[in-house]
């Protein structure tokens, strides 16, 4: 039997690179609702029904911290950092979309997780984190 399975290591180092550039490229495609009127409109009247005192205002930061933190996540930059404001913006779609229940939030739940993966784990040796900043310090070190 393959021992590769039985361990704790990483069967592909490089995974986490592709799961980070995966989760950009789809929550791109939630931010850039921004561009579709209808959508943003049919999502402000839901904000203003649950009680959002600026609605279309909290909404395009929502969806501009989508889109260009998604970007951000693409090519690995900040991502410990960017995470961040993606976590609160998937924690606030749960709170309000699915009553505070994270294991019934769906689809923000998930990327909530994958945020918080790319928190403690980082964001891969195929970044521009690793570029800037790993590569820079074991140079350093010689």
């Amino acid at each position: 039997m393959n021992s590769k399975i039985l361990t704790s290591k990483p069967v592909w180092e490089n995974g986490i690179s592709l799961i980070r550039i995966c989760a950009g490229i789809m929550i791109i495609m939630f931010g850039k609702e921004i561009f579709d009127e209808a959508t943003m409109n049919d999502y402000t009247k839901f904000l203003t029904d649950v009680g959002f005192s600026s609605p279309r205002f909290m909404l395009t930061l929502a969806k501009l911290t989508e889109l260009i933190g998604g970007a951000f996540l693409i090519v690995g930059l900040f991502t410990r950092i960017v995470v961040f404001p993606l976590m609160m913006t998937m924690s606030t779609i749960v709170w309000y979309m699915s009553d505070g229940n994270f294991f019934n939030g769906g689809t923000a739940s998930t990327f909530f997780l994958l945020f918080l993966l790319f928190l403690f784990f980082g964001s891969g040796k195929f970044s521009l984190d690793y570029v800037f900043f790993d590569k820079a310090k074991m140079n350093t070190n010689k």
